[in-house]
């Protein structure tokens, strides 16, 4: 890459970062928080929060844009998406079952760490990362009142929950091809991270390899892509009218002009 090549990214990807910060306080900032439903508010907007806060750690580390690891980050954006859009389906009631999910299985990791602890010889009372993290789920809810579920959060599968949200064509073609990576499954291990020998003799063995994998400058517009939609589905919800251009519109007109000039061959 060249030095005007690596400026020019530079800049576009600050330009975009930029943006993105954006995005979360402007939304804070337009909409009357009712506390009556702030469980509701929490959970909304954390997830709003999560999503651009991905994007943006994704566009500050492009060594993250190779098709290893990649589909990760995709994957987590494109799971916090499915899962937005169906607690937008009953917002209140949903997000008190998000967030009293994710409270049993903070007590559930809390009471391993206990066991563990004991089995090691040592005292619980005594670990500083119980001590906070008792007083954390307390400051939400005690923890002999707090129940673990050791199922789904929603009670139905991601599936179920993308067509029940309407999002079927993003849950085929982002979620599960993502889910592979994430799982590890053959599809994505044979392709990146073994080699097959040309040698009949060998049967077409299959080598591990540490593969060197190039970045795909593309893959940031697949996460810009996907903040752009929770934004968008944000925006729906709330019915938040922006007469302002999308961080993604933006990013797509810069990107064009930086693809026009540096990638065009």
């Amino acid at each position: 890459m060249t030095q005007k090549f690596n400026n020019d990214l530079n800049q576009l990807l600050k330009t975009l970062i930029g943006d993105l910060e954006q995005e979360v306080p402007r939304r804070w900032n337009t909409l009357e928080i009712k506390l009556e439903q702030k469980e509701m508010y929490e959970v909304l907007f954390g997830q709003l929060a999560r999503q651009i806060t991905l994007a943006i750690q994704f566009a500050s580390n492009q060594n993250c844009w190779t098709f290893d690891l990649a589909p990760i980050i995709l994957r987590c954006m494109a799971d916090n998406y499915i899962n937005f859009s169906w607690i937008t389906k009953e917002p209140l009631v949903r997000s008190k079952k998000f967030i009293l999910y994710g409270l049993g299985q903070e007590k559930l990791a809390l009471e391993h760490r206990k066991k563990q602890i004991l089995e090691d010889g040592g005292k619980p009372d005594d670990d500083l990362m119980i001590k906070y993290s008792e007083a954390w789920l307390n400051s939400q809810r005690y923890t002999f009142l707090t129940e673990v579920n050791v199922g789904s959060w929603s009670g139905i599968s991601t599936r179920q929950m993308a067509e029940e949200s309407d999002c079927m064509d993003f849950y085929d073609f982002v979620y599960t091809p993502f889910s592979n990576v994430v799982h590890n499954m053959w599809g994505h291990i044979s392709r990146y991270n073994l080699v097959q020998s040309y040698n009949p003799l060998h049967k077409y063995l299959r080598q591990p390899t540490l593969g060197d994998f190039a970045i795909d400058i593309y893959n940031i517009r697949l996460a810009v892509k996907y903040a752009d939609k929770l934004l968008r589905k944000f925006d729906e919800t709330f019915e938040i009218i922006c007469e302002d251009k999308s961080t993604y519109l933006k990013f797509l007109e810069a990107f064009e002009i930086f693809e026009n000039k540096h990638l065009t061959n």
